[in-house]
Parts: structure tokens; sequence; C-alpha cells
């Protein structure tokens, strides 16, 4: 037999792919099993450049090897793949030199490599699964992988979470900052008929392969990408298990949609790994919430039961006390009454009338403090001379101070000489204060009480010579019935309410208060409330405050018409001295002398801002603000209430802005009318708050302060409904309480930072729960702000929603 001939048999035989190259790399020889691995016959070959029939292995590994072996006359061998949009191989291709050229074999290898990519690949996804310590985690890490699998850019992989609470699919990967994803896209309602493929996929619980590729999730905003890739082909297949979705996979390959069926077996056995991983990651995070929650009800009840049992015990003890007085001497009183010496029988009821003054102490205080966390303690603000509180300390407290023989030493900044506080519960706080420094002075002792001003506030303190307080003992000092013991055997009376409740007066007013101490060195405690100084002239003083604000809300204005202001006060001297101030400022002003005026005026005139006296004749103020509020053209227009009359509820309740009793403090007004910029204009939708809380009351109350501001309100009774609303809505902002019956406002705000469509919405604790370290640390970076309900009020919650705006705008 021809030897030419056997060798051609040979290699029309072998199951490997067999071609010949001569020196100038043209193919003298291509065998059948290289035309069944190409798809290229010997006739479309055959007297070709090698690198003509393959221009893309010229530049590429395998070219290279083809020269080296050509020159050097050496074996050379690599594996290499081979893609387009029908298929992908790979193969090993071994190259001999000959006499006139190479001879190359070559075999197809892409099942072996296909597993070996698919193990490695699998491996890598079970281990971020495993390692993941979240659902978003998983599912960022899981699309990084498969992009790797099927060599794709990381963000053409979209991964779904399925929440069966909103029967909606949420967008998690790919977690791009830089990309805005539209929220009709990362927010999904599972339908058969839903726009977008990945919803659909969902609800049918079958995939979708097609080749409208401009339907996917991330296609529109990566057209250019899509188009340099030539992607074909658009896969979305559901996330199962047991017929339960947990999500969706979708991702852009670049295979024609009839060569794809080999992916899809590949795809199918990362789907099921993904969303087995999914559903265990889904049990972990929802053990973990509720190991979360039952560890916060666990942690308030032993805190309650401990607080319950010291209170009881100090609580009867002291309860015990006077009482055991009173029954005594009365009972002597009423047996013996004519056979004891009459300075006897006023000694008795001394100390009858002293027990019962102590008696009646202990029972204010635990009211006091009631009242103030219920959140029913209502400050009655007035102006009163700095020394009237002068001499109401030193008239409740003379007999001890006398009995000590302490000297008492006031010593108040010149230039305040009025404060505008409540005078009961102002006074409550100096002489709590100043109670306790006496308590624990040495005798002959000096207690000195000083106040200045330290930039917008007044500081006051009270300092004593005394026995002083450890250091450990300062962290408890203003928590209720907590006493330090530090060398205090010489007074241990009362029940450790004061200083808790003198900390709750001073926060109603606005203000903070701290302690500093030394063991036998004294105490100093120190509080801050607003600066609120009647300058003499009302009238004066509020022109003076008006102008400011006015002056900065005019600064932006750059062209158009001035701003116009609307002053509604009959009183003419006042009102042409207003009107002199604010035109200064770069304002229109008109002035109405009634209520009746006033309301024509508004609509037809539709100013910028509006003052309102609620003092005037023909039509009061009341209806004046109501009628405002219920007129559409003027509705929206800031009112703010100056009056001498006490009704903040009902201003609010009847939408002003805000509301000062007079003299009104002109940082109070500034921050009142910067508000006015926060308002929702014309051209954009109102912003909007959650407020999840099971309290309605309270509920209630936000709900009247914020859509009286322009916001609109939603509101969740339970944490599980807030998450649901909070998904669904993507409010603004949202206000929560800590302490819910469902799931607590800890795991509420944990819950909110998992989801990346709420993890970026800020969030204020509003709560009668006592915010202390160890539960702000809890909170950790989940909240933005903290705030107490026993010291709500509508200013506080205004003013920290316009810092959280400020920051937002900034």
């Amino acid at each position: 037999m021809d030897p030419q001939f056997r060798y051609k048999n040979i290699l029309e035989s072998i199951t490997g792919g067999f071609f010949a190259l001569d020196s100038e790399f043209c193919i003298t020889y291509w065998n059948k099993a290289a035309e069944m691995g190409t798809g290229l016959t010997s006739l479309e070959v055959l007297g070709k450049n090698v690198f003509e029939v393959f221009p893309n292995a010229k530049e590429a590994e395998l070219g290279e090897k083809y020269r080296i072996a050509m020159a050097t006359r050496t074996f050379q061998s690599i594996e290499t793949s081979y893609k387009d949009d029908r298929f992908e191989a790979w193969y090993d291709f071994r190259i001999y030199p000959t006499e006139n050229g190479l001879s190359v074999f070559l075999q197809d290898i892409t099942e072996k490599k296909t597993e070996e990519r698919r193990k490695e690949i699998m491996v890598e996804i079970s281990h971020a699964i495993n390692t993941s310590r979240h659902l978003d985690e998983l599912c960022i890490r899981a699309a990084e992988k498969i992009a790797l699998l099927f060599d794709i850019p990381s963000h053409l992989v979209c991964v779904y979470l399925y929440d069966p609470r909103g029967n909606e699919i949420r967008l998690v990967a790919p977690a791009l900052i830089e990309v805005d994803f539209p929220p009709d896209v990362v927010h999904q309602r599972v339908a058969a008929d839903a726009p977008h493929p990945a919803a659909r996929v969902a609800a049918m619980l079958g995939p979708i392969v097609t080749e409208r590729i401009a339907e996917g999730t991330v296609g529109p905003l990566f057209p250019e990408e899509i188009a340099s890739l030539h992607v074909k082909t658009l896969v979305v297949i559901p996330l199962l298990v047991q017929g339960e979705v947990q999500g969706v996979l979708e991702f852009y390959s670049i295979k024609q949609q009839g060569f794809i069926g080999q992916d899809l077996d590949l795809l199918s056995v990362v789907a099921n790994d993904l969303a087995g991983g999914m559903s265990r990651k889904r049990l972990v995070d929802e053990l973990r919430t509720k190991n979360i929650e039952l560890e916060s009800q666990t942690q308030k009840t032993v805190e309650a039961s401990d607080t319950l049992k010291k209170f009881l015990a100090t609580f009867s003890h002291e309860l015990r006390s006077p009482l055991n007085s009173i029954i005594g001497f009365s009972e002597l009183l009423t047996k013996q009454l004519d056979g004891l010496p009459p300075e006897t029988v006023q000694e008795f009821m001394k100390n009858i009338t002293t027990s019962g003054r102590h008696l009646q102490q202990i029972i204010n205080d635990i009211l006091d403090l009631s009242k103030i966390e219920a959140g029913k303690m209502d400050l009655h603000i007035a102006s009163y001379p700095i020394s009237y509180f002068e001499e109401g300390v030193r008239g409740v407290l003379a007999a001890a101070i006398a009995a000590k023989n302490i000297r008492l030493e006031f010593t108040f900044a010149a230039d305040i000489e009025e404060l505008v506080v409540d005078q009961t519960r102002f006074k409550q706080i100096l002489i709590n204060l100043v109670s306790n420094a006496v308590k624990f002075s040495h005798p002959g002792g000096t207690v000195r009480v000083t106040s200045q001003r330290v930039d917008n506030d007044l500081r006051f303190t009270v300092e004593d010579e005394g026995i002083g307080m450890r250091s450990e003992d300062m962290t408890s000092l203003f928590k209720p019935f907590k006493q330090a013991d530090n060398g205090r055997e010489m007074n241990h009376e009362g029940i450790g309410l004061g200083l808790a409740i003198t900390k709750k007066l001073v926060e109603l007013h606005g203000g903070s208060i701290w302690a500093e101490s030394e063991v036998g060195r004294g105490t100093t405690i120190a509080f801050t409330i607003p600066l609120i100084v009647d300058a003499g002239s009302e009238r004066m003083m509020q022109a003076g405050m008006l102008l400011e604000t006015l002056q900065r809300e005019n600064r932006s204005r750059t062209s158009g018409d001035k701003p116009l202001a609307l002053i509604i006060e009959d009183g003419p001297q006042a009102a042409e001295l207003l009107k002199l101030y604010i035109e200064s400022a770069g304002y229109r002003v008109e002035i109405a002398r009634n209520g009746v005026d006033a309301l024509d005026m508004a609509k037809t005139l539709h100013p910028n801002v509006i003052t309102l006296d609620l003092m005037l004749p023909t039509k009061d103020g009341w209806q004046v603000l109501k009628e405002l509020k219920r007129h559409p053209l003027c509705k929206q227009i800031p009112v703010i209430i100056v009056s001498i009359l006490d009704e903040k509820n009902l201003g609010f309740s009847l939408g002003a802005v805000d509301y000062f009793v007079k003299p009104v403090n002109r940082d109070d007004l500034v921050q009142a009318l910067d508000r006015v910029h926060l308002l929702p204009r014309t051209d954009r939708q109102s912003p909007s708050v959650l407020v999840i809380d099971d309290d309605r009351a309270a509920v209630d109350l936000i709900q009247v302060i914020l859509e009286n501001e322009g916001y609109r309100v939603f509101k969740a009774f339970q944490g599980k409904e807030g998450v649901e609303m909070a998904t669904r809505e993507h409010p603004d902002l949202i206000i929560l309480d800590l302490i819910m019956p469902d799931v607590s406002g800890f795991n509420v705000a944990y819950q909110l930072k998992q989801i990346p469509a709420t993890r970026g919405i800020p969030i204020i604790i509003l709560t009668s729960m006592d915010i202390d370290e160890e539960t702000q640390e809890r909170l950790g970076a989940h909240v933005t702000s903290l705030m107490s309900k026993g010291s709500f009020t509508k200013k506080d919650l205004l003013r920290e929603i316009g810092n959280i705006e400020s920051a937002r705008w900034h």
C-alpha cells in the first residue's frame, strides 16, 4: 500500500483534528475531524493562510506558538478557546515542525474545560453563599461569580430578591453607587402581565429567553457597552426552592438564542444552589432578627424588674418613715392630749406637718416624673424678673439653709434681667439643685448659684463645697431611683427622683444638664436653656428679630419683584415701626389692621409671609388663621403667630408654621422663617415622612404638625407594616418608635438598613424609652437622630428635620 495513502487513512480515522501548514502558514491538509470540529470544509480552507481562516488567532497566543514552532523548529503546545455568537469551544493544540512546515493536532477539550470551570465557579459561588453575612451581600457576590462564569461584566448580571410581604421583587445586584436605577426597576410588582420580564418570571415560575435585550433591567443604562459586546440574548430565570420563588436571576449572553442550551443547563445548577442559599440565609436573617428582638425584650424586662424592685424598696421605706411619724404622733395626741404640756403638743404637731410635707413631696415627684415620661407636662411660658427666682429659692429652702448654717450666694449675669420660662418648673429646677447642694454640703459651707450668657444660651451653675462624688456614681446621677453611696450616709432621705425630674424639666425648656464632681471637694451641676431676653420694648424687639429673619430670607432673591410681607397688627405705632424695618430689608410691606381686611388682602396680594397677632378687632386671629388655611390661594402661605395667648396646640392644629408666646426669642423666630424654605414648591412633589409607632395619639400629633408644614405623612402602627411601607413608598424621612408590640424599633431600623432601597433614608427615633448610652450604641449607625417623647415638642421635631434636610443640601 502506498505509504502516503496509509498515512492519509490514519489521519482521517483519528478522533482529533489534524491539519498541515507549509512554510508560508498556508493550509495544505485538513482532515474530517477538523471539518467537524470547526464547521469548515477542506474546500473552504485549503491553500488559504491559517491567519486568514482564523483571523483572531493572529495576534493571540496561538498565533505566536505557530511562529515560534516555524522559526525554531521546536514542538509547541497550548490550550486555548474559541468563542463567537454560536458556541464556545476549547482546544488542545500540539504543533510539530516538519520538513515542509508544521503539522498541527487539535483535540476538542470543551467538555473537560467546561466541567473544570463549572466546578471551580460552583465552589466559589458556594463559598460566597456560605460566607456572606446577609442576603444582599450573598446576591452581590453570587452575581460577580456568575459574570466570571460567562465572561461578561458583573453589572450585566442582575439578582432580585422576592419579598412575599409586598409580592414584589427587589433589585439587589448589581450594587452600583454611580447608577441611579429607576424606582419601578428596583421594586417590581410580581404579575404575569408586568412590564419587566423579571417580574413576569417570578409570577410564572418559568424562564424567559429572548433576543429582545432592550427589555432587560440594565440594558437601557449601558447601551454603548451592550452594543460593543455584541450581546444577542437576554436570559431571565426564577430562583426556586420546592416551587417557591426566592428571587430572579437575569443576565445577558453574547450567544444567539438557538445556541444557549448548554449555558441554560449550567445556569440551572447555579440557580438551584443560589436559591437554596437565599432560602437558608433568609431563615438565618429572620432568626437573627428574632434574637435581637428577644434580646431587646429580655434586657428591657430585666431593667424594668430591677427598676421596679429598687423603686418599691425605696418607695416603701420613704413612705413608711413619714407615715410612722404622722400616725405615731397623731395617736399620742389623740390619747394623751390633755396630759401633754403645750410645748410638747406644738412639737408633735410640727413633726406631723414636716412628715406630711415630706410625703407630699414624694408623691409630687412621682406624679411629675410620670407626667413628663407620658409627655403630658405642658410648659406655660411667660416673662419673669430673674430676681424672682432667687427670692423663691431662698424662701422655700430657708429652713434647710438655716439648719446647716449654709451661705447661699447668687451671682446672675448683669445683662440678663428677665427670663421667659415656665415660672413654676424653672423654680423647681433651681430648688432641686440648690436643695441637693445644701443637703450634701458641710455645715457652715457655701453654695453658689451663678448665671452667664454663652452664645445664644443662658448657663446656670449650682456649686457646693461638700462631700463630692466618685466618677462611677456620675453615670447614674440623673437616672430615676439612683442615689450615690459614697459618704452620703449623713443624709439619705428621698427616692432619687429630684435630679431625674430636673433633667427632664431642663430638656423640656430646650436645654441640657451635666455635672462635675470630686470626692471631698464638692460638686458643680450646670445646665443651659435657650436665651430668651425681654429687651424692654416688646414691639421693638419683635421688629428687630423680624428684620433679621426677613433679610436672611431675601438674600437668595437676586432678581424679580421684591418679596411681600403682610403684617396683621391693629396697633398703628407698632405696625408703622415694623413697616420701616421690613422695607429697609428690601421687602414690600402691606398692613392689615383687622381680621376682615387681613383675609381680603391675603387673597388678593398672596404675600410671601404673614405675621399674625391673635388679638384683632372685628374678626380675631384664630378665625383669620382658620380661613387662611382653608382658602386654596392662601393655605400655603407661611403664618407665624406672635401673641400673648398661650394656645400652642390650637395654633398648630389650625396650620400655623410656628407659635411664640410673647416675647418671642430671636433664634426661634429665625428658625421658623428659615423653615419657610423647606415648604414644598409647586414644581416639586411634597416631601414625605413615614411615622412608625403603635401609639396612635402620638402618630396623629406628628401628622398634624407635619401636614401643616407641607409634608405628606404615611402612618404605620406596627414594625412589620412600617418596613413594608418604607420599601413600597420610599419616604424622604422615617420617624420611628423603639417600643412596639410586634417588631421592636431596633429590628425595624436594622431591617431598613439591610434593604438597599431604604438604606439611605434618614431615621429619627422618637420614643418614650430612656435613650441611654448603651441604647445609642446598639442603634449604632442605623439612625440619624434620637428624640425623647418626654421632651418632644413641635419645635424639636422640625429642628431635627431641618437639620437633616440641611445636611442633604450641603
